[in-house]
């Protein structure tokens, strides 16, 4: 009966964390809200993510590039902006870490089948980025190294 008990308060406890860190189904929560839970996600991430701001997801495919009206965004009063721009393009924010400034940055993101390699490759020089970040493989690919798309 014990057993059974702690199971079920176990079951319980880990059924309320994924609940209030998930999706809020028809509670439409404030971006400071969803940046506070962005930020936390940042603490465990040190190297960096990609989530999907509305569901709380970490996508682990497709071509993350960074849109340009968020750069430079490394503090927590920032990061609500990242959050309002990701929610009004495509719901995507991305974590970084810049080891030569020693800065954590924040970037409202969009994220690219990985199959439209040019495409990505292309919004993100539009963007005036320096790289874009295919998730699945793990590599940053920096736009210096890549052949230039025809226009």
């Amino acid at each position: 009966m014990k057993k059974l008990l702690f199971w079920l308060l176990t079951v319980t406890v880990v059924a309320s964390f994924f609940v209030s860190c998930g999706n809020r189904g028809n509670v439409k929560e404030s971006p400071e809200a969803i940046a506070e839970r962005v930020w936390n996600l940042s603490q465990f991430r040190p190297d960096g993510f990609t989530v999907d701001v509305r569901t709380m997801e970490m996508p682990t495919e497709g071509i993350a590039v960074a849109y340009a009206a968020t750069q430079g965004c490394h503090s927590r009063e920032g990061l609500v902006a990242v959050v309002k721009h990701a929610l009004e393009h495509n719901g995507y924010v991305g974590g970084w870490y810049d080891s030569v400034s020693g800065l954590y940055y924040f970037d409202s993101t969009r994220l690219f089948p990985e199959e439209q390699h040019d495409e990505a490759l292309q919004f993100a020089r539009d963007n005036g980025q320096l790289a874009v970040y295919v998730l699945s493989t793990g590599e940053e690919i920096r736009l210096d190294q890549q052949i230039p798309i025809a226009a």
